[in-house]
């Protein structure tokens, strides 16, 4: 069409003259020109008759696509509905279960935590330091332990039961008393007693270490008796070995008892030393009272019946140079004082005796009152350095809490010294206090009745009159 159009428009260009005189070439380029047109036109047809074949195939595939596409969508969505739904269920099922997920992870942790502590005081824990690296994997923060962690704690503590009916024999490395890495043979016996044996012969007994990876002498020496055992049992003669039940504490007792006095007694505290000088007063009065009283002579019967025989025979002056005399008795030198009131009423004769033996009972109750009060002021003492050992126990608990309770025993132990040592010395105190007492009783009761005897003389001798003769000679 385009070819005609164009062919049209040069004739309208051209003059006339030159038309006619081509026409017949114009006709056959137009002819020409227009099978050309017909020819691309039906070429055109063809190419959009096969193009509309070809859109309407792929629009029927497309549609064929979009509907198995929708379908699938369709099922998609249905199942998506279907996932929603079941997770929701899935989530009310998981909230329902949250609290009891947590107490199930806080007992896992707490047995976690548990067995660590244990396996620090476990003899078994140098033999497997992989414990550590488990325990530290089941208690890892923000993850929970899961089955696996479940298993590997279930396996340390079948382990450590396993452990604890079984005797081990072994060369192993151990801190020694000196605190100097060790080598020798050890035993175990269980899990609750272990021992060495050095090359030189050396014995001992072992305890876990603060960290509980490695092994620690006990200080203090088994003795004679245990290490023959131990020995024996070393050198396979034996079948009997010393084992500890307590944990530690017979072991902790025998490094106590090597202790020496002066360390006892340091631990107490300043207070100590004023309950020591108690007891050295108290000590040194009681030698005195024992010496005095001592030199006093009780049994005065012999001297006494000499007296009487003189008063029935009236010989007064021999009778007062006898007292004189024998002035060491307190009965003596009470009688001697009697005389000089001869010749006077009951009355006054029985106040000059209680005047003499009033005068005799200072010097025989001298320092009595003192050891009474000292036997209770050291007590007192031992309590006072107690409660000062407490407070200072209850100050470091505020600091460093009550983590390891060995520590806060430790305090109390020794604030207990001063309790005991206070005790020690006020008991032999008030025993001794008693019997200085009970013989200045038994000296006075001699004197009492050695001045009645002396009375009843007097009053049978006559020497003892009544006030109305006393009023009548006056």
């Amino acid at each position: 069409m385009k070819q005609i159009i164009c062919a049209l428009f040069l004739l309208m260009a051209f003059p006339a003259g030159a038309l006619a005189q081509d026409w017949a070439e114009t006709g056959k380029t137009v002819g020409m020109v227009l099978a050309e047109a017909t020819k691309n036109a039906a070429q055109t047809k063809n190419i959009i008759a096969t193009e509309k074949r070809d859109v309407a195939a792929e629009k029927s595939t497309l549609k064929q696509s979009i509907n198995s596409k929708q379908k699938r969508f369709d099922s998609l969505k249905v199942r998506y509905d279907e996932l929603l739904k079941k997770e929701k269920a899935l989530q009310e099922e998981l909230a329902a279960q949250a609290h009891e997920l947590k107490t199930i992870d806080g007992t896992i942790r707490t047995a976690a935590k548990q067995a660590r502590d244990q396996f620090h005081e476990s003899l078994t824990t140098p033999e497997h330091p992989e414990r550590e690296t488990v325990l530290g994997e089941v208690l890892q923060p923000g993850k929970f332990p899961g089955l696996k962690g479940i298993r590997d704690l279930l396996t340390l503590y079948l382990d450590e039961m396993t452990a604890s009916g079984a005797i081990v024999r072994r060369t192993g490395e151990f801190i020694g008393p000196d605190g100097m890495d060790k080598t020798g043979e050890l035993v175990r016996i269980g899990t609750f007693t272990e021992a060495y044996r050095l090359k030189d012969g050396t014995l001992g007994f072992l305890r876990p270490a603060s960290d509980g990876t490695k092994l620690m002498a006990v200080q203090g020496e088994p003795g004679w008796s245990l290490s023959s055992e131990m020995n024996d049992f070393f050198d396979g003669k034996g079948n009997v070995f010393p084992v500890d039940i307590s944990n530690g504490a017979a072991f902790t007792r025998l490094a106590q008892e090597q202790k020496s006095t002066w360390d006892w007694l340091s631990a107490g505290g300043l207070l100590v030393w004023p309950i020591i000088l108690v007891g050295f007063v108290a000590m040194v009065l009681v030698i005195e009272r024992f010496y005095s009283l001592s030199k006093i002579r009780g049994n005065s019967d012999r001297n006494m019946k000499k007296i009487l025989g003189m008063v029935s025979e009236g010989e007064w002056r021999k009778c007062r140079d006898f007292c004189r005399e024998q002035s060491s008795f307190p009965t003596c030198r009470i009688i001697g004082h009697t005389l000089k009131y001869m010749g006077n009423t009951r009355e006054i004769i029985e106040n000059a005796f209680q005047e003499g033996l009033l005068k005799e009972l200072p010097m025989l109750e001298r320092f009595l009152p003192t050891l009474n009060v000292l036997a209770a002021v050291a007590p007192l003492l031992g309590l006072l350095g107690t409660v000062t050992g407490m407070i200072n126990t209850f100050q470091i608990i505020t600091l460093y809490g009550t983590g390891d309770p060995r520590m806060m025993s430790g305090g109390i132990s020794e604030a207990l010294v001063t309790t005991q040592l206070g005790l020690a010395v006020a008991v032999p105190i008030m025993i001794l206090h008693h019997i200085l007492e009970r013989r200045v009783d038994k000296i006075i009761g001699d004197m009492e009745e050695k001045g009645t005897g002396f009375a009843v003389a007097l009053m049978k001798k006559g020497q003892i009159r009544k006030r109305e003769e006393l009023d009548a000679a006056a």
